[in-house]
């Protein structure tokens, strides 16, 4: 599956996703204080995401340099942290591809996350889409920062892209519709399963 040995990747990263237990601002950056003070021996750079009105936490733990890891167990990884989340998944990721995007001098506010298991046979020409057109393309819309792709080794959806833009707005503008509306993507969006989508905010 996803044209990799899932047995014999080096990791580049670790993202958590959860759900807080308290969707309080206040509480939100204590929480993500926490963590981070725990985690910064360990890691490259640390991104903390989250959404107060869903809940949603989403943490990306970057190596130093890739790695064979064994799958992660939440509990052993978040310590007393574990207390302020529901439903925690840590999963290891392999990047695919990553792009500095057209607004890279800027500082991002908001990450958008896009989650989807191709259907059976799209494989192939979802990433191709993805690798070709795509990314690049919605890196290239003014207001993004960066865009990455990654496969997930643990947990599904395992096709995951996460793009960093300056605010939620940039969603709608004229130039990141253009490519999201393609005739290619026309044609392979229908063949997306499994999809998630959440905005959220840095921390």
């Amino acid at each position: 599956m996803w044209g990799i040995d899932m047995e014999n990747q080096s990791i580049d990263l670790l993202i958590m996703r959860a759900k807080l237990k308290n969707g309080d601002p206040e509480n939100i950056e204590k929480v993500a204080t926490a963590l981070r003070l725990d985690k910064q021996r360990d890691y490259q750079k640390i991104i903390l995401t989250s959404n107060p009105q869903t809940l949603d936490f989403y943490g990306y733990f970057y190596l130093n340099t890739p790695e064979k890891l064994n799958p992660v167990k939440a509990e052993a990884f978040l310590g007393e942290s574990a207390k302020s989340f529901t439903d925690v998944e840590i999963s290891r990721l392999v990047i695919q591809d990553s792009i500095d995007g057209c607004s890279k001098e800027l500082s991002p506010v908001n990450r958008y996350v896009v989650e989807m298991d191709p259907e059976a046979g799209w494989q192939e020409e979802l990433f191709a889409w993805y690798n070709q057109e795509h990314l690049p393309g919605l890196a290239n819309v003014p207001g993004c920062v960066a865009a990455m792709r990654c496969i997930n080794l643990d947990h599904s959806p395992f096709s995951i892209a996460f793009y960093d833009l300056i605010n939620p707005e940039v969603l709608g503008c004229e130039p990141w519709l253009k490519i999201r509306f393609t005739s290619w993507s026309d044609r392979v969006r229908p063949h997306f399963t499994n999809v998630r989508r959440t905005m959220l905010s840095l921390i």
